[in-house]
């Protein structure tokens, strides 16, 4: 576990640094699919109680990115890759239902926002921090959803979110396939600001299921 935390006491509750770090060690694949939160260390880490630790355990299950066990202990959902292929199908009809509306609605304040958050993406992959760049990639797209004006689409968005980043570690795409799709943000964010729907929703679909298509080929040279 990374000794080097830096904690923003002032700025955050403990609960909420707790949480960022141990979705930080399952995003990064530190804590695996079916592994156990170690909670007592993360509590030695943090010089805190456990208190502040389930709160940040009960907002991971929320999330879906953990199982909390009845009376024992809280294990990092598993997801297996067979599941990426219908998980792709329903997030793409989604996301390119979200960059059809916000092609229509969206401000160019909202492009300028959505091209800053995509910058920031390239500059952490590029970095080679791939789970934050997942992180800031989660976030790319949620923003496109909730900028698209319509609350349940994002709603259900925000509840895919959790087992399309766990399934990300599942899948583990070639750190150049990563970079790749990471610099396809750019090319939907134009399309959207020069009101190119077609092209927007092209695009978008494009950037989902040739994933899918990438782990294929990865997954039948494999030995």
């Amino acid at each position: 576990m990374a000794d080097n935390v830096t904690y923003e006491i002032h700025r955050q509750s403990l609960s909420e640094q707790v949480y960022h770090y141990i979705k930080r060690l399952i995003l990064s694949g530190e804590i695996r699919g079916g592994e156990k939160i170690p909670e007592e260390k993360v509590a030695q880490q943090f010089g805190v109680s456990r208190t502040p630790i389930r709160g940040a355990l009960h907002r991971l299950e929320e999330y879906g990115l953990i199982q909390i066990k009845p009376r024992s202990h809280a294990v990092v959902v598993a997801l297996e890759p067979q599941e990426a292929a219908p998980l792709a199908m329903i997030r793409s009809q989604l996301e390119t239902l979200a960059v059809s509306l916000l092609t229509d609605c969206g401000t160019e304040q909202d492009f300028k926002e959505l091209g800053l958050l995509a910058q920031e993406c390239n500059a952490l992959i590029a970095e080679g921090d791939i789970a934050a760049a997942f992180e800031k990639d989660s976030l790319l797209h949620l923003e496109i959803a909730r900028r698209a004006g319509n609350r349940h689409l994002y709603e259900i968005c925000e509840k895919l979110d959790a087992k399309v980043q766990l399934l990300r570690l599942v899948l583990r795409l070639p750190l150049e396939k990563l970079k790749l799709y990471i610099q396809h943000h750019d090319e939907i964010i134009n399309a959207m600001k020069r009101r190119d729907k077609e092209s927007a929703v092209a695009l978008m679909k494009h950037h989902i299921l040739n994933q899918l298509d990438d782990y294929e080929k990865v997954k039948n040279r494999e030995p």
